[in-house]
């Protein structure tokens, strides 16, 4: 019982100090994306066709902010954890790190504006949002973030370990 007692109040100290962090960070997916466009309108004389390369960082994790030590069970040498499911914590596209790799307007046709631009990129980060999914990001940081909390339970001496996500 003394021990139990001991590992609760251990545990409820380290989930308060990574509370602290609010977003726990497991996973960082380094992706590049191509952004193209080509304007060909029936009534305008040729076409504009723009082609972009950037870099974008995506950090995925574990939002610890409604995480309490209510979320754990104790058993004796048994310990279960429930976390929130990982999410995109931040994606960034650094504007140094975009290319314009191709631009072509034909004679009788308005060059891209700076707004067409704007625009065609945060379509980009939009499209990679919504892929995060298919990249397989969120899955491994909550395989990160289950094997982080079993090596700390188990450091704290919990024998039987179950981490769940809801």
């Amino acid at each position: 019982m003394l021990v139990s007692c001991r590992q609760n109040n251990e545990l409820g100290e380290r989930i308060e100090k990574m509370k602290e962090t609010a977003e726990f960070g497991t996973v960082e997916y380094t992706i590049k994306k191509i952004i193209k466009a080509n304007d060909v309108r029936l009534l305008a004389i040729g076409d504009r066709k723009i082609l972009f390369s950037c870099t974008a960082y995506l950090k995925a994790g574990i939002d610890l902010n409604n995480f309490s030590i209510d979320s754990v069970t104790i058993n004796n040498n048994s310990v279960t954890v429930s976390l929130p499911h990982a999410k995109l914590l931040s994606l960034n596209m650094p504007s140094e790190e975009i290319e314009l790799v191709y631009d072509h307007v034909s004679f009788f046709r308005n060059g891209f504006s700076s707004e067409d631009r704007l625009n065609l990129l945060a379509q980009g980060e939009a499209d990679i949002k919504n892929d995060v999914v298919n990249l397989g990001i969120i899955e491994d940081a909550e395989k990160n973030a289950k094997e982080l909390f079993t090596a700390m339970l188990a450091q704290m001496g919990f024998e039987t370990i179950n981490i769940e996500f809801n």
